[in-house]
């Protein structure tokens, strides 16, 4: 029979006990050492969570920017305009200050790959005017820092890659240089397209729309960085960072006022609970000891004993400590880890059958679906290309009808390994979707690299001399990409590998193909 002083009922009177002494106590201690500089802390993330929300917004800016320069910059007609200097260019698309405007720029720089001026315009932030020049020079003066600023950066880019940053004179803008080359990316580089964006308070008043946040944003003055957080007063505290901004040396201080609402509602709501302990804290405890059977221990009996029956499951183990008592508690947990073991058992099983190919171990179709969509979405995110490698082994049927079915699985399981080995990275998936039929997804892999990849499995099967009649196992496979600039989805990409796989067995099978432009119709 459990002893008296291991039954939860005794205990849990005892602790009552105890707690009536300390109560008031804990609660002062709790306020003084716990609760307040928790609420503190909260209220310090907050402020590093605000700012962050503000710099994710001026790095977005920045982004869209480079994306609008990008776009300039590799157009055919920019590209001709830096060899012949064609005035038709600048009527056609660089009239006057409209598209300053429109873009919300204030300056646009056609620059020679040295960083030397060929053409520039924009805003006059001295008489807010559009100017125009072909160097240097009045009325174009007030570009010089922006100038200067941009032939330091081109000389340090020995990549010749896009670059932008945050100027703080001789006014606060975003900056987004990039390389002067034809639409399809090729070269050679014929100079560079600079664009700036004014961080006026028109642009802070977008920032503070699209954050929600009171921004502010002006050049940083002094040797010191400003605090992180600053509490102002018991109503507002201010959250601070310090940009890098150009020339060098030069920085932006990013500000957001936030109000302290969180934590004045916690302490008032605090307090008012506190008020109320003290005043039920011994009805309280009257009618939990007359509770407590009926309320706390009948029910965990019956729950324990409900678990173990139910076998029902759960992702983490029992804590050991509960499994230890000895009490209802210690009863409960020790049936509900038998529980939380057969479920997860059930449940990998269950994850294996419905995600992998039972005859090879390979992916099957819906896992394969399932990660297609998800890499076409990533890769389309990061701007990269989704390769796809449609496998099929020539003359299976006959292989099976020759051989027999056992030896064709067999077959089968012989060439996954192989095919699993090759596609070993962590993103990389290689999948069997038919009998005979092999479907590899490559992330962030061009079309040149998925056909020699693709080549290298060929020749890695073929090697593995598989006897096949006269000859031996062999396989046929065709190769799909999605670009960024031509995106396809799955099943556009599913249909362009297949028929690439198709004309790969038209022209003798044992070989790869890619897809070429109709295939992508």
């Amino acid at each position: 029979m459990r002893s008296a002083l291991h039954s939860l009922r005794y205990r849990f009177v005892l602790t009552l006990l105890g707690l009536l002494v300390v109560a008031l106590i804990a609660l002062a201690a709790f306020t003084r050492f716990s609760l307040m500089p928790e609420l503190l802390r909260i209220e310090a993330i907050q402020g590093e969570e605000a700012i962050e929300r503000a710099q994710r917004a001026i790095d977005n800016e920045l982004r869209h920017l480079a994306v609008l320069s990008r776009d300039w910059a590799t157009w055919d007609d920019s590209y001709r305009f830096m060899q012949d200097g064609n005035p038709q260019f600048l009527a056609s698309n660089l009239n006057g200050a409209t598209i300053f405007s429109d873009a919300d720029l204030n300056m646009i720089a056609f620059l020679t790959p040295s960083g030397m001026p060929f053409w520039l315009g924009g805003l006059d932030p001295a008489i807010d005017q559009y100017r125009d020049c072909t160097e240097r020079r009045a009325p174009c003066r007030w570009s010089r820092t922006f100038l200067e600023t941009a032939q330091e950066r081109i000389a340090q880019n020995t990549q010749s890659t896009g670059i932008t940053w945050l100027q703080a004179h001789p006014q606060m803008a975003l900056v987004s240089i990039q390389p002067i080359l034809r639409t399809d990316g090729g070269g050679p580089l014929v100079g560079w397209l600079a664009m700036a964006r004014p961080m006026s308070e028109e642009w802070l008043k977008k920032i503070r729309n699209s954050t929600g946040l009171a921004v502010s944003v002006h050049d940083f003055h002094g040797t010191t960085p400003p605090p992180s957080l600053q509490r102002m007063n018991e109503e507002t505290m201010r959250a601070s960072r310090l940009m890098p901004a150009m020339p060098a040396g030069e920085k932006l201080t990013l500000e957001i006022d936030l109000p302290r609402q969180h934590l004045n509602m916690s302490v008032e709501a605090f307090e008012m609970g506190l008020a109320w302990t003290v005043g039920l804290i011994v009805l309280v405890v009257l009618i939990v000891l007359w509770l407590l059977e009926r309320i706390v221990l009948n029910p965990l009996r019956l729950f324990a004993a409900f678990t173990h029956r139910a076998q029902r499951a759960d992702r983490t183990d029992v804590p050991a400590s509960l499994q230890k008592r000895k009490d209802e508690i210690g009863a409960l947990a020790r049936h509900f880890q038998q529980l939380i073991e057969f479920q997860r058992q059930q449940t990998a099983d269950l994850v294996q059958l419905s995600e992998h190919d039972p005859l090879t171990g390979l992916a099957n179709r819906r896992r394969f679906d399932e990660h297609l969509a998800t890499s076409l979405a990533t890769d389309r995110h990061l701007a990269q290309p989704t390769a796809l490698i449609m496998m099929d082994i020539d003359h299976f049927k006959a292989f099976n009808d020759r051989y027999g079915h056992p030896t064709g699985d067999t077959c089968l399981q012989t060439l996954a390994g192989v095919m699993g080995a090759h596609f070993d990275r962590s993103d990389q998936l290689v999948a069997r979707t038919g009998g005979e039929e092999f479907i590899a997804i490559l992330p962030g892999t061009a079309q040149e690299a998925a056909l020699a990849c693709a080549e290298r499995l060929r020749e890695a099967i073929e090697a593995l001399a598989v006897p096949h009649t006269d000859q031996v196992v062999t396989i046929s496979a065709g190769v799909a990409c999605s670009v960024f600039e031509h995106p396809l989805d799955a099943a556009q990409l599913i249909e362009a590998a297949d028929r690439a796989l198709y004309a790969a067995k038209e022209s003798g099978r044992n070989r790869v193909m890619a897809a070429n432009e109709r295939d992508y119709v």
